[in-house]
């Protein structure tokens, strides 16, 4: 099985270096795991320019860099499959607070009709839902999250038989909310939800949920 992690940095900082990313790698590698670390586009200008547009164009870029690497593991499996070994059947996507973001969005915003009004206008520059960031015409789908501090932008994106999702957060976090709290991101109140909302639904449609 393949799985990915994304590091936290609140789409500001942080690298696939970060040491928390290396060491939940090793663990999962260690448990017969291929485990991958990914960079993802960053938007400093959230320092300078926060509002819900940029925000949310943000974690897009966090999406697609994803499903770009999803996209070449598996181009990678079909030409030369010795290399990595790995099982297109089981590919999980995980990560750590802005990562995690990344991570539950990129398995739960999969409709064009869920894409919030304010993006439309440039849907189609920045690529839509599978991105511009390569290895084209391969499945980007995955089949499982491992949400560490995450939250999707709307708990009702998620429907009946949707990816099954491992969620752990506390409850007094105060970046990224535990329950429909508003996120604070430099100044900026977005509402979200977050793992204890997204445990809520997915239980509530008979997915396969765990919270912690």
């Amino acid at each position: 099985p393949l799985i990915f992690f994304m590091f936290g940095g609140s789409f500001i900082g942080g690298s696939k270096s970060n040491s928390d990313i290396v060491a939940l790698c090793n663990k999962y590698a260690k448990r017969g795991y291929v485990a991958v670390a990914i960079d993802y586009r960053l938007s400093p200008v959230l320092i300078f320019n926060a509002n819900e547009e940029v925000a949310y164009k943000a974690v897009l870029k966090g999406i697609h860099d994803l499903k770009a690497a999803i996209r070449y593991f598996r181009m990678m499996d079909e030409n030369n499959p010795d290399l990595y070994r790995i099982d297109s059947n089981r590919i999980f996507a995980g990560g750590v607070s802005a990562g995690a973001i990344s991570a539950v969005n990129a398995g739960y915003l999969d409709l064009y009709e869920e894409i919030p009004d304010f993006l439309l206008d440039d849907y189609d520059n920045v690529g839509g839902l599978e991105g511009l960031s390569g290895n084209p015409n391969y499945d980007s789908s995955f089949h499982g999250i491992v949400n560490l501090c995450g939250a999707v932008g709307d708990q009702y994106w998620i429907v009946e038989n949707d990816i099954p999702v491992v969620s752990m957060h506390g409850d007094q976090d105060a970046t990224v909310p535990y329950d429909d709290n508003l996120v604070t991101l430099f100044g900026l109140n977005i509402q979200i939800d977050g793992s204890y909302i997204i445990n809520q639904r997915m239980q509530e449609l008979g997915n396969y949920s765990s919270l912690h």
